[in-house]
């Protein structure tokens, strides 16, 4: 018998037939009959390893296909016209997903080129500075990304979301104290920014200042009332670390 990849031997079985046939041709039904029936083999042997193997892996797939819809309604929304005028408000988050999403797809050096050419032609936009940070970050290129949002805080010092992603680019340099300045600094610059604060508190905390991550975490559940989101993950906090500070 003809050994399998990598040295591994799968149980040929109508199981499998589904999952190979997936891989070939994707359809949902045969999606969640495939994941139906190795759900029923694992109810009868919880700890085989390659039933678990293979559902994993099947949601993955199937992960991968939501992943990638999900990057087509994000270049969708960035090419419509209605960006130029009453939904304008929402460009960056979709820029912002769609860097998420493309990391996760394994796709970053994609998103590096589209915004290095984004940012060629619009190099007098702060927001082309912050994504194309943003995509460095993604990928740990920490001194590229650097340059890129020095660059940009050199022609636009006062933009907060370029304070941020200085402080996140500081922080992975080893610079704490200059990245909690660059994040109090974005969070002053635009009082609707709430990111760096998230960042000083968890820094705090790293760094076992639990009196300034319990006083950042009060500042994040006053943004939260003050604009009507929920405050429980803030209040949390506040409680988890105030906690720990008694001992």
């Amino acid at each position: 018998m003809a050994k399998e990849p990598f040295g591994l031997r799968w149980e040929r079985d109508e199981k499998f037939e589904l999952a190979e046939r997936l891989e070939r041709d994707y359809d949902d039904t045969l999606w969640e009959e495939a994941v139906r029936r190795y759900e029923e083999a694992l109810n009868t042997q919880p700890d085989n390893p390659e039933y678990l193997f293979k559902l994993g892996y099947l949601r993955q797939l199937k992960g991968k296909r939501l992943l990638r819809q999900a990057t087509a309604y994000y270049e969708a929304g960035l090419g419509s016209e209605l960006l130029q005028g009453t939904h304008s408000w929402i460009e960056g988050k979709l820029h912002a997903q769609l860097i998420s999403v493309r990391a996760q797809l394994d796709e970053n050096r994609k998103s590096i080129a589209f915004y290095k050419q984004r940012l060629s032609e619009r190099p007098d936009h702060p927001d082309a500075y912050a994504q194309l940070t943003h995509c460095y970050l993604k990928v740990d290129q920490v001194r590229e990304a650097h340059a890129v949002v020095q660059a940009g805080l050199r022609l636009f010092p006062q933009i907060g979301t370029l304070r941020y992603y200085e402080g996140e680019a500081l922080a992975r340099l080893g610079r704490l104290e200059e990245a909690l300045e660059a994040w109090e600094r974005s969070a002053q610059l635009d009082g609707q920014l709430i990111d760096g604060r998230f960042s000083r508190a968890f820094a705090f905390e790293r760094e076992k200042r639990l009196p300034e991550a319990i006083a950042e975490w009060t500042r994040i559940a006053e943004f939260m009332a003050r604009y009507g989101f929920e405050e429980a993950v803030p209040q949390r906090e506040i409680a988890r670390l105030e906690q720990l500070l008694r001992g």
